[in-house]
């Protein structure tokens, strides 16, 4: 998958971790006994020690699934394989038992879960869990620290007689391998905080407040995976915090759980079938049979405006070029996904022929891509770039990843690719459908600048912007940058029970219509969200208020990422909170509905 070619452009560039082993998902016929043996038997491999747990409460029905780490490349043992998300047979699902109840759990970066807004009342925390995860990986780890109930009730006895900030402090010394890497948790907003306001916080003095009762279940993820804002390092913490949650929940005796993952990227397959969206179908089936009800809610996307997507066909101008601008002082590389929509249904197709002109006039000839193989891209004789090519395969088109060196050097010898305006030319556009986006690499909230967000240009994107006032209108047809595509590429499952949500511009007698930066679909990008919700209640002060990370702090976060923590707490209340149509003209947007109330929004 295409997510290889990525790996191996970091380790080209120096960025992988060779001493760091590779997580992967298998799958296997053999019991979990036997697969435990099968691991334990080659020195190289080993498994979380929560995994036997996390085996045991979800099962598999025949065979045993789990997350296994290796040496990258190291032969499996026999009868166990790579996962590829393929979906769950169809069973009964669990029948009535004792189970009650709903929980929610959140999934995302820095969450102050000593926050008062998360207890029943002002001495007693709600969660169940918090799973505080870290990129050091090594036999006999938990990937990061695990808090079970007790835990966590004990550090909110402790708030009475120390600082939060000190306890979090305390919390998470060692808990990552680089003492400089970014915690947001020590500053005075972070994003999963907010997020978890907005989803479940509550008044624990009001106790006609309903979400007192619900409980909660977190798992922050590791600093390493948010700030490479790529994804490249997302699928694995997100799936196995998916994984552990939904056990925690199941061991909870819950009937119900409402997962918020406030994460998103731009480029992708964007057909429901990328392995992160099957793998939570999955997870969602295995739920149900142990009777669990697991509703995953994410946000639709915040790209209208980044002019990421470009489409070349004789519906957009017959274009056969189209520039993509690296920004100077980007210290991570750049990536751009191409796909022929035409071949969608025709198996692969010719192969492209792709030529390339970099910003000093250097011209590289037209040519294909070997199927499953790569080409240098060259520049005063240094390497500073390359395409690689992933033919299709079962549930996955063919995708050309064009990956680009930093324009910025971190160590010296460093490959670096030229800023400025690089060209990307098809021979054969006119017989093409092809579409371009560029992937996200822009600064996660909360940390430093690193990422420089690479976009498109166009001779014919700069018209007049009336909600701008600037010229940097690119909405008419011709134009092959486009706003349609720009739906995040984990929001695309057409799955009853995984719901994107568009963020919604919110002011006082106007119906709700899509803020600036909400995404728009596309014929080829899955689905349109489900519905919206609010994300902007005003045009001059962005974002909503909520929790900050401290008790009796609040602070403002805009996007989509915003938006659907309000359906989360919709469900979680089997309340929809009196959802609004939306204008037929704003629903491939925002969906035919928007929610636009929410207690927490202060």
């Amino acid at each position: 998958m295409v997510l290889d070619a990525y790996g191996q452009w970091l380790r080209t560039l120096r960025w992988s971790h060779p001493a760091r082993p590779e997580a992967v998902f298998v799958v296997s016929n053999l019991q979990p006994d036997a697969f435990f043996a099968a691991i334990a038997a080659d020195a190289a491999l080993f498994c979380l020690p929560m995994e036997r747990g996390l085996v045991r409460a979800l099962g598999a029905g025949s065979g045993t699934e789990a997350l296994v780490f290796r040496p990258e490349g190291h032969t499996l043992p026999q009868g166990i394989a790579l996962a590829d998300g393929a979906e769950v047979p169809s069973v009964m699902p669990a029948g009535p038992g004792t189970r009650t109840g709903t929980g929610i759990a959140i999934i995302d970066d820095g969450i102050g879960f000593l926050n008062a807004r998360f207890r029943s009342d002002p001495v007693t925390s709600r969660f169940l869990g918090v799973w505080l995860q870290s990129a050091v990986l090594k036999r006999g780890d938990s990937m990061g620290r695990v808090l079970n109930a007790a835990a966590v009730a004990g550090l909110t006895a402790a708030t009475a007689t120390t600082a939060e900030a000190v306890l979090y402090r305390d919390i998470h010394d060692g808990l990552h391998a680089d003492p400089r890497l970014v915690r947001t948790i020590f500053q005075a907003q972070t994003h999963g905080t907010h997020v978890l306001d907005l989803a479940a916080g509550a008044d624990p003095l009001d106790p006609a407040d309903p979400m007192r009762r619900l409980p909660l279940i977190g798992v922050q993820l590791p600093p390493e995976a948010v700030n490479d804002t790529s994804g490249m390092q997302m699928t694995v913490p997100l799936l196995q915090g998916l994984r552990w949650a939904i056990t925690v929940a199941h061991e909870a005796g819950l009937v119900r759980l409402i997962v918020n993952a406030s994460l998103g990227i731009l480029a992708g397959s964007k057909d429901g079938k990328s392995f992160l969206e099957r793998q939570m179908a999955r997870l969602i089936a295995q739920a149900g049979r142990i009777g669990l009800e697991v509703h995953i809610v994410l946000p639709y996307g915040n790209d209208h405006e980044g002019r990421q997507v470009a489409r070349l066909s004789a519906a957009t101008g017959g274009h056969g070029a189209i520039t993509l601008r690296l920004q100077p002082q980007d210290a991570t590389p750049s990536y751009v996904e191409i796909r022929d929509l035409a071949a969608r249904e025709a198996g692969d197709g010719a192969p492209l022929s792709i030529g390339l002109t970099l910003p000093d006039g250097t011209d590289i000839a037209a040519a294909t891509v070997a199927p499953g193989g790569s080409r240098d891209i060259l520049w005063r004789g240094r390497l500073v770039g390359r395409l690689y090519h992933r033919p299709r395969e079962a549930r996955r088109d063919a995708v050309i990843l064009l990956a680009l060196a930093p324009t910025q050097a971190i160590a010296p010898g460093d490959p670096t690719a030229p800023a400025g305006a690089w060209t990307i030319r098809f021979d054969d556009a006119g017989a093409r459908d092809i579409v371009l986006q560029v992937q996200r690499d822009d600064r996660a909230a909360g940390y430093r600048l690193s990422g420089r967000q690479a976009y498109f240009e166009a001779a014919d994107a700069h018209g007049w912007n009336r909600r701008s006032r600037d010229w940097t209108g690119h909405d008419h047809p011709p134009c092959p940058i486009r706003h349609d595509g720009t739906n995040s590429a984990y929001a695309a499952s057409d799955h009853s029970q995984i719901h994107s949500v568009g963020g919604a511009l919110l002011t006082e007698g106007r119906a709700p219509r899509p803020a600036d930066y909400a995404a728009r679909g596309a014929d080829w990008s899955g689905i349109k969200p489900r519905l919206s919700a609010v994300s902007e209640t005003a045009t001059a002060i962005r974002g909503l208020r909520a929790s900050g990370t401290l008790s009796g702090t609040t602070a403002r976060f805009s996007g989509s990422s915003a938006a659907a923590p309000t359906l989360t707490r919709a469900l979680a209340l089997n309340h929809p909170g009196g959802p609004v149509p939306v204008l037929a003209g704003d629903q491939e947007r925002l969906g035919a509905k928007a929610l636009t109330a929410n207690p927490a929004i202060r």
